[in-house]
């Protein structure tokens, strides 16, 4: 997918996908755990919403050294999205994102970051459906310089230097004294197409990350280490894993994959849909986490969309 081209005069702010990547995001690697936003719910902590109390949301943006364009702005536009756990995100679709806030924020100096806070309030009694419910959310930023204007149809991640993506959720399975061996686990998972013209078959692809790199390492780390029963990554592969697709009885499914499982499906035009990601780890020892990076791809290979789930048998 091709950069935002409202905002391609704009060469100066950037966001990181991955830290250190200088706005320079890769579409193949995991680029959706971005260290540039940052939910912290005051009860439920971070990556979680509470309802009817101020949740906390950090966005940093950068800005380039001085041979940048600058367009002679003094100020940058910082906007804030929220979603259900989701693959593609779309700013056009209600069900898919909700805007939290767009503000105004002072131009950073040559090489700097700015940090701009966010209180975000969401409302009590919403219907999990809702992208401001409670629970597990996946968020979307977008900054840049304020004389341009960003897409209102299309958030164009990974490729544009101006977004970027925060979605991973921790999913602790079972419970204590749910059973004397950990068993099947799931989460409902959104994603939209898109293509709002016309229809478009998507890949759907989760592997199972049994040697996560460094920065990925440490992203799920630093939220398991909270968690309440974790001992150890898994480094062998659950018994299985799979997509339920309600919506798409003939999906094709490819259940062959090295540590992988993949599902080709075809989505209407701007069509949004829900699905379950089904992992059973009755091969598990209580304690053991596993990630799990979810993806869609559109019909030209490109990135759309990507989460990472981790479940920890408990």
């Amino acid at each position: 997918m091709a950069n935002d081209p409202g905002l391609t005069t704009d060469t100066c702010i950037y966001m990181e996908a991955v830290t250190g990547d200088k706005g320079t995001h890769d579409n193949t690697g995991v680029w959706w755990l971005s260290p540039d936003i940052q939910l912290t719910g005051p009860i439920s902590g971070p990556d979680k919403a509470d309802p009817g109390q101020s949740n906390t949301v950090n966005v940093n943006f950068h800005r380039k050294a001085d041979d940048c364009v600058t367009l002679g702005d003094e100020s940058v536009n910082v906007e804030l999205w929220v979603g259900n756990p989701s693959l593609a995100m779309a700013p056009n679709n209600p069900a898919s994102t909700s805007l939290i806030q767009i503000t105004g924020a002072p131009f950073p100096a040559p090489n700097a970051t700015a940090t701009q806070p966010f209180n975000w309030t969401p409302p009590n009694g919403l219907p999990a459906s809702d992208p401001q419910s409670s629970g597990h959310k996946c968020l979307v930023a977008r900054c840049y310089s304020s004389s341009v204007s960003a897409s209102a149809i299309n958030f164009f991640v990974p490729d544009d230097q101006h977004v970027a993506q925060h979605n991973i959720c921790i999913v602790p399975c079972g419970g204590p004294g749910a059973a004397r061996r950990p068993g099947p686990c799931g989460l409902r998972v959104a994603t939209v197409n898109l293509n709002a013209r016309k229809a478009e078959k998507v890949t759907l692809r989760a592997v199972v990350d049994l040697k996560p790199n460094k920065f990925v390492r440490k992203v799920v780390l630093q939220r398991l280490e909270k968690t309440k029963g974790f001992r150890r990554l898994a480094t062998t592969a659950p018994h299985g894993f799979k997509f339920e697709l309600p919506d798409f009885p003939k999906a094709e499914v490819n259940d062959k994959l090295r540590n992988g499982y993949e599902a080709k499906i075809q989505l209407k035009r701007g069509q949004f849909t829900n699905f379950t990601f089904m992992a059973d780890l009755s091969k598990a020892s209580f304690g053991d986490a596993y990630i799990f990076h979810l993806t869609q791809t559109g019909a030209d290979g490109h990135a759309q969309g990507g989460l990472t789930i981790v479940m920890m048998a408990v």
